[in-house]
């Protein structure tokens, strides 16, 4: 068993005793009544916070309000439907785009070769319509045909662009002839609206980048 607790007999040390009681008892109350109040100090030190950035931002998004109606106001103003194949079905949009490919490729000294199509894609209400080109055509004008295929509207797209020379390396035309032609193949895509009464807003505010890729043997 264990002893029992027996008090300092000395006046001085019960009262030394009494006193860091008193201290310990101090403490704990202090304790108990502190912890949660700055436990509730800190989560209301959160909420604040946390509903001034959202007051921030919110005030940052109506301050800009006014330039973005601005910005979408020039949006339409731009007619983004003059970015799309007009075509309504996926036969009339290739039709169309094989015509304004061969205008492009003849008016600047081309000859298309042959046409093969690649089957029609549709995705978030847009028609990906593209085919496979194979022409002749020299060098300096290949430049001027990817160039007018790149810069017109309806915005085409350009990809996997081969080029072939049948000339040995090293040739040079004779003075005042002309260069020969190379063989050239690429994929040439647009956009056609699958469903012509919907607004193209999505297309029309970020245009799509043309991609080409080449390689000459």
């Amino acid at each position: 068993m264990n002893p029992a607790l027996r008090l300092p007999a000395d006046p001085q040390a019960r009262r030394a005793l009494a006193i860091g009681l008193l201290v310990v008892a101090a403490a704990a109350v202090t304790a108990a009544v502190a912890v949660p109040v700055i436990l509730l100090h800190r989560h209301y030190d959160a909420a604040i916070d946390r509903m001034t950035r959202q007051w921030q931002s919110q005030t940052a998004f109506n301050a800009r309000r006014q330039q973005m109606a601005g910005a979408l106001d020039a949006l339409k103003a731009r007619e983004p439907r003059k970015l799309f194949l007009k075509g309504t079905t996926a036969a009339l949009a290739a039709a169309e785009l094989q015509d304004v490919v061969k205008q492009a490729v003849e008016a600047h000294g081309g000859r298309v070769i042959s046409v093969q199509g690649i089957p029609t894609k549709e995705d978030a209400g847009y028609r990906v319509v593209a085919a496979t080109y194979m022409l002749n055509v020299n060098n300096v004008n290949l430049r001027r045909v990817l160039h007018a295929l790149e810069s017109q509207q309806p915005y085409l797209f350009l990809d996997n662009l081969t080029v072939r020379s049948h000339t040995p390396p090293g040739y040079r035309p004779p003075p005042g002839g002309q260069e020969p032609d190379l063989y050239v193949q690429f994929d040439v895509s647009g956009l056609a609206m699958a469903n012509p009464d919907a607004p193209p807003a999505q297309a029309a505010a970020a245009p799509p980048q043309v991609a080409t890729k080449g390689n000459a043997p």
